[in-house]
């Protein structure tokens, strides 16, 4: 069953849900219908022919997992959002059974529904709408229309939380359609072979913008998203240290992200590579830790000084009993392995309070700030440390 951009169906049996939901995505170009029971659902589908699918696990008619069997059967390609109240690890499991039933599953919220983690499931389901070519992303890199805003992290020092760092995060400033986040074009730079040259690109940017910031924020750190590509890419650490010479910026200062998949493509390269970048004082990070299939084995194998707990078991926090479980021996294992811990998806003081109880060393995420432009990154950090 084909699909029609921007359109978004809303399965649940509470009306105020719904309404919710519409207000919040009609205003980023949805056009919406909603659902208070299973009945219609099949002809609806077929009739309305939504681009995002809002299904609510737990109906009083029929429940979710039925829906989700019927939208596997009615071959929709629509993407879809699962949402409930019922225990965290439920919504998980709910959303792996779609994925293995070959669905487009793009995420879950938990009952009551915040409003930052809506927006960004929302803000990527429209990644999908546009498609460029080759040509459409050479030419982008080529005129330099892709910008650079940073994300905000914080450090625990002396008891508080102090904003010392950044994550460097790449956005395409099109000349028709304006700012568009990664989701719209990344995965197609992969494709298209491009991602060494934006990588190169955005680490410019960065290592640049930290010369700038030299007299207004000495010592600030900021990360860049290394892509799994570049681990076999040997000319990688050369490169880097010469945009660091090139700006006078010390390898203490920059970060690379690498995903726990990324790290494992060729062991012994990434060993190589890696192990260079460390010793041009080059941190490094794996992010989304908890999530990929050799955890471990990359912590005992390669020189990371940092991981990142994903942002799937800090959303529920602390509130959900297996993600404080979870979270808290990430926090002890990574500290007996002299390891810094750093937790993503922040989005309630509740969570951040957490945090510190159990000694995380590092946080991002909405509650502290979205990524922002340079200069609006200033007033951000020092808005945060109290001297904006």
């Amino acid at each position: 069953m084909r699909v029609t951009q921007n359109r978004l169906l809303i399965v649940d049996d509470e009306p105020a849900i719904c309404a919710i939901i519409c207000r919040i995505a009609e205003p980023l170009g949805f056009v919406v219908r909603s659902l208070n029971h299973s009945g219609q659902f099949l002809d609806t589908l077929r009739e309305f022919q939504p681009s995002l699918l809002i299904l609510d696990l737990k109906m009083p008619d029929c429940d979710g997992v039925q829906l989700l069997q019927q939208l596997k059967e009615g071959e929709s390609e629509a993407q879809v959002i699962v949402i409930s109240g019922m225990d965290q690890r439920v919504l998980n499991t709910a959303e792996k059974l779609g994925r293995s039933q070959g669905l487009r599953m793009l995420g879950v919220l938990h009952k009551p529904i915040k409003r930052p983690a809506l927006e960004q499931q929302l803000n990527d389901a429209l990644s999908s709408a546009n498609v460029f070519s080759r040509e459409d992303l050479a030419r982008a890199l080529a005129e330099r229309e892709f910008v650079v805003h940073y994300q905000p992290k914080i450090s625990q020092e002396s008891g508080a939380w102090r904003a010392d760092g950044a994550e460097a995060l790449v956005r395409w400033l099109h000349p028709q359609q304006g700012l568009l986040l990664p989701g719209k074009f990344l995965s197609l730079v992969e494709e298209y072979g491009l991602i060494g040259e934006l990588t190169d690109y955005v680490l410019d940017a960065s290592i640049r913008q930290l010369a700038e910031w030299r007299d207004t924020m000495p010592g600030i750190r900021v990360a860049v998203n290394l892509s799994a590509s570049l681990v076999d890419d040997l000319s990688l650490p050369e490169r880097m240290a010469g945009l660091l010479r090139k700006y006078g910026v010390s390898g203490r200062q920059l970060a690379l992200e690498l995903t726990e998949s990324s790290a494992t493509s060729d062991a012994t390269k990434a060993m190589d590579i890696l192990l260079r970048l460390c010793v041009n004082d080059i941190s490094l990070s794996i992010d989304d830790f908890g999530t990929g299939y050799s955890s471990l084995q990359q912590l005992y194998q390669l020189p990371f000084d940092e991981l990142k707990i994903d942002r799937m078991f800090v959303r529920g926090l602390p509130d959900d009993e297996e993600a404080r479980a979870i979270v808290h021996a990430i926090v002890d294992m990574a500290h007996a392995l002299k390891i810094k811990v750093c937790a993503e998806g922040v989005e309630t003081p509740e969570a951040l309070d957490y945090l510190k109880l159990v000694g995380c060393d590092r946080a991002q995420g909405f509650l502290i700030s979205r990524a922002v432009e340079p200069g609006e990154f200033e007033r951000v950090m020092q808005a945060w440390n109290g001297t904006g």
